[in-house]
């Protein structure tokens, strides 16, 4: 759209002006100081009576912590059961499922796909309460730029067509009706919905120092720039994946800063750095200081993660239609793999289930691991074996989720209701309204049931292995306490607070990692086995897990049609 078209709902959601971010980007709350009110809070504050249940629901670590530690014993010498398949799948989430769909497209006919976990879609998988579906971790997409992703959304019904001019027609259904995006700063919201104008007309009328408006106005505008540029190839400067954009020596070079250099370069303020800050947990996982810029001003020039395709409940709603395209009797669940290996003219993998830890085999004539490589380093000995061992290095962000079930669906101060309301959460960086673009929403009753599903990337706040022993009650405390803060009252309507963990949820490109040797050697296909998962792209988003799925099916397809015209 004319003057905004590349600043996203997506970006909205990872950043905004908040009102009591630290001034300084080495401040960072322990475990301790987020559960006691913080080191200003001068000690523990009142808890306030917990009028709601729920649970902590995370991924089965057990087997794959075991794994990784060598404390798990696999039998060396299963018999294979069933038949040989044409192609096994390792994964079901959204990049899994592509690559199972894009096999059987390839002409495998005999397509199997494994998932460790009960249920299907990963990051996007489906929940429901209070009459809406909502998604766990992720939310929308972006429109298509590029011809993988737009033959994709016309496969899956998303793109009804192309205008005249050459723009894809969207479902109407599939855009959502506003407003887009709130700020909360000094107890008031401000609407923040910037598409089709200036945002410096929005900026402007926020609460803010003149020197902390024009910051806020200059990292759009320079994103803004970012995805207009083009290299001196004549290659778009960014693209995604990232070898389709510009080799230009100059762009290339923003893979040896971090983005927080970048932003001090600027010469943005305090409240400008913590801003940035914000974006880069949010979006791709690790702080400032630890992620490229070239990573930060790709991912989010580009509007990856999102633009404004909100669909209804969240990234299920595609991960569903990628089920129906796979074949529901494909898919096996509840079974995880834990070795990968080639085996001649096959490949043979061994499956544990994690609830009787009874292992079984299989064998096909190729297999994409859909898995994140940290992972997928430990299933495949072959990739140490062969050096490729460069998953040693990868590093993950951590991701809380909260579905708070709410009696009626509240009212904000200042603006209406939006689809991301970002707030001053000591944890939680706001929350997502779940029947955002239904036709719940735009009937409008105030009065309805909900959820609100609070995003809490942890970016520093607390640890990894925080994760795995604080309990249940403390993270929902803390998430109804940021709620509350949020909008006062809400917490006499909280009936349900379910926290979701990932552990790894999103691989921080450090400096070096998009633009270097290491990730595209343990991208390349060993023997049968080819590599999925958002990860091989360096950066995670519905676009990029999918197009990892594609390509990696792909390859499979070229590696067994060789095979037969060999033998």
């Amino acid at each position: 759209m004319p003057g905004a078209r590349h600043v996203t709902r997506r970006l909205f959601l990872g950043g905004g002006l908040k009102a009591t971010l630290v001034a300084g980007l080495g401040a960072r709350l322990s475990l301790g100081d987020l559960l006691a009110g913080g080191p200003a809070s001068g000690g523990g504050r009142p808890r306030v009576a917990r009028g709601y249940d729920g649970e902590l629901i995370e991924e089965s670590y057990s087997i794959a912590h075991r794994l990784r530690d060598g404390a798990l014993e696999i039998p060396p010498a299963l018999a294979p059961e069933g038949p040989l398949h044409d192609a096994i799948v390792l994964g079901g989430g959204v990049s899994g499922l592509m690559a199972a769909w894009e096999l059987s497209r390839g002409g495998l006919s005999d397509v199997v796909l494994y998932e460790k976990e009960s249920y299907i879609g990963g990051n996007a998988r489906k929940e429901h309460a209070n009459g809406t579906d909502y998604t766990c971790a992720t939310w929308s997409v972006a429109r298509p730029r590029d011809p993988f992703l737009l033959r994709l959304f016309q496969d899956l019904g998303v793109v009804q067509g192309i205008a005249a001019d050459g723009t894809p027609r969207i479902d109407p259904a599939l855009i959502g009706p506003g407003p887009d995006s709130n700020m909360l700063i000094d107890g008031t919201w401000y609407p923040y919905a910037l598409f089709g104008g200036d945002p410096s007309q929005i900026i402007s009328r926020m609460p803010l120092s003149a020197k902390d408006k024009q910051d806020e106005i200059d990292f759009y505008r320079d994103l803004d720039a970012w995805a207009k540029k083009r290299g001196r190839d004549g290659k778009p400067a960014f693209a995604m994946p990232v070898e389709e954009g510009s080799r230009d020596p100059d762009i290339l070079a923003l893979d040896r800063i971090t983005m927080l250099e970048y932003a001090q370069r600027k010469g943005w303020g305090p409240r400008g750095l913590a801003n940035v800050d914000e974006w880069s947990t949010s979006d791709i996982g690790g702080t400032s200081a630890e992620v490229s810029a070239y990573a930060f001003l790709a991912f989010n020039s580009l509007g990856q993660g999102g633009e404004d395709i909100t669909l209804p409940g969240g990234n299920a709603w595609l991960a569903e239609r990628l089920t129906e395209r796979v074949g529901r009797d494909r898919i096996r669940t509840g079974l995880m793999a834990v070795r990968v290996e080639n085996r001649g003219d096959e490949v043979r993998v061994v499956l544990v289930d994690p609830l009787t830890e009874r292992f079984s085999a299989r064998r096909a004539r190729c297999a994409v691991i859909a898995c994140p490589k940290h992972i997928t380093g430990r299933m495949v000995p072959e990739l140490a074996a062969a050096g490729r061992d460069a998953y040693l290095q990868y590093r993950y962000g951590a991701l809380l989720m909260g579905a708070a079930s709410v009696k009626k669906t509240p009212r904000l101060k200042g603006a209406p209701l939006a689809w991301f309301n970002a707030g001053p959460g000591r944890l939680s960086q706001g929350f997502l309204v779940a029947d955002y673009n239904s036709d719940r929403w735009r009937r409008g009753d105030p009065l309805r049931p909900n959820v609100l599903c609070l995003w809490a990337p942890l970016g520093g706040k607390a640890t990894r292995a925080d994760l795995l022993t604080e309990p249940w009650s403390h993270w929902a405390d803390l998430m109804a306490d940021d709620l509350e803060a949020m909008v006062p009252g809400v917490r006499s309507d909280l009936t349900r607070l379910d926290v979701y963990v990932w552990g790894h949820h999103m691989v921080i490109p450090a400096p070096g990692f998009l633009t270097g040797d290491a990730r595209r050697d343990l991208t390349r296909p060993l023997g049968r086995i080819t590599f999925a998962h958002s990860d091989r792209n360096g950066m995670p988003s519905f676009e990029l897990a999918t197009r990892a799925g594609y390509d990696a099916a792909r390859e499979a397809v070229a590696l067994v049609r060789r095979a037969a015209v060999a033998s």
